[in-house]
């Protein structure tokens, strides 16, 4: 038994460390961002509406498909030129296909939330240290990029509502100004309204009236669309901020050596105390055998 089990035992943990030492070394570097919903304004008539936030039970997994999307991960892999450089690593020096790059990506990044915070963990695992870190935070650039232009493109969109609307009303009014001068004429009125308002002058003190009701909203729509060029200027806060860039690690992840190492070591006990037990069971029996034959005899 005892020479079957330290036999098989040695071969276990020495395969076993072997195996571990060969293993390709993996390194894992995390950038934590800080994120934050967006905030809308809304348009109600001639005014624009209290901006507020919205509150979205799904934002966070929102934000983690967003981060593994083409919008955001396409800027990562023309940045770096990760086609070419995997290509030289893992296609025998062709530039890899977006997509197939993208799908490396996907399969060595890691996103999580850190509890009870508005952070969110990047994690990004390669061969490189220096890679793993550079990769993490271009991530972490690429989407609060995305977020950035996002806004800016919704800030457009709303001041290209009111702006429609400002001009909408502005031909209204000259439509409403042209039927009033023919009223005017019609009626015998003075530019300056002097002459008394006659009954039969109604239509022209009505559409008159409507006249300056609409100039005066007019005015207020301008104030709040130069209102708003002025909120496009100013620096709001940031929507992602990067909290803590990746740095290269200093020790492997993967494999976990000293953890293999016992395992293997657990591992070619029992199967070296298997192995021994049934080698020593089978001497004991063909001890057992030729005793039986040598009494016969």
């Amino acid at each position: 038994f005892f020479k079957v089990f330290v036999a098989v035992f040695l071969v276990v943990l020495i395969a076993n460390v072997a195996i571990t030492f060969l293993l390709p070394e993996t390194y894992a570097s995390t950038c934590r961002i800080k994120v934050e919903n967006d905030v809308v304004g809304g348009f109600n008539g001639n005014t624009i509406t209290d901006v507020m936030k919205l509150s979205d039970p799904y934002f966070i997994q929102t934000t983690f498909e967003i981060m593994q999307s083409q919008l955001v991960l396409s800027n990562v892999i023309a940045s770096l030129d990760l086609n070419t450089r995997w290509g030289k690593m893992y296609n025998g020096g062709s530039p890899l296909q977006t997509e197939e790059t993208m799908k490396l990506l996907r399969q060595r990044l890691q996103l999580a939330p850190v509890r009870n915070t508005k952070l969110v963990s990047i994690t990004f695992y390669s061969e490189d240290k220096n890679e793993a870190a550079q990769i993490a935070n271009a991530i972490a650039e690429s989407y609060r990029d995305y977020r950035v232009h996002l806004r800016a493109e919704l800030a457009s969109k709303g001041l290209g509502v009111l702006q429609e609307q400002y001009q909408s009303e502005g031909k209204q009014i000259g439509q409403i100004q042209g039927a009033l001068d023919s009223l005017r004429q019609q009626f015998k009125i003075t530019e300056d309204g002097s002459n008394n308002q006659l009954p039969q002058d109604k239509p022209y003190w009505d559409e008159k009236n409507r006249l300056t009701s609409m100039q005066e909203m007019h005015k207020l729509l301008f104030s709040k669309i130069e209102a708003v060029k002025i909120a496009m200027q100013i620096p709001k806060p940031a929507l992602v901020q990067i909290a803590d860039r990746a740095k290269p690690g200093r020790t492997p992840v993967k494999p976990n050596k000293s953890m293999n190492i016992v395992l293997g070591a657990f591992l070619g006990i029992l199967t070296a105390s298997a192995l021994g037990t049934i080698a020593a069971l089978i001497t004991f029996h063909i001890r057992k055998r030729n005793q039986r034959q040598s009494a016969t005899a």
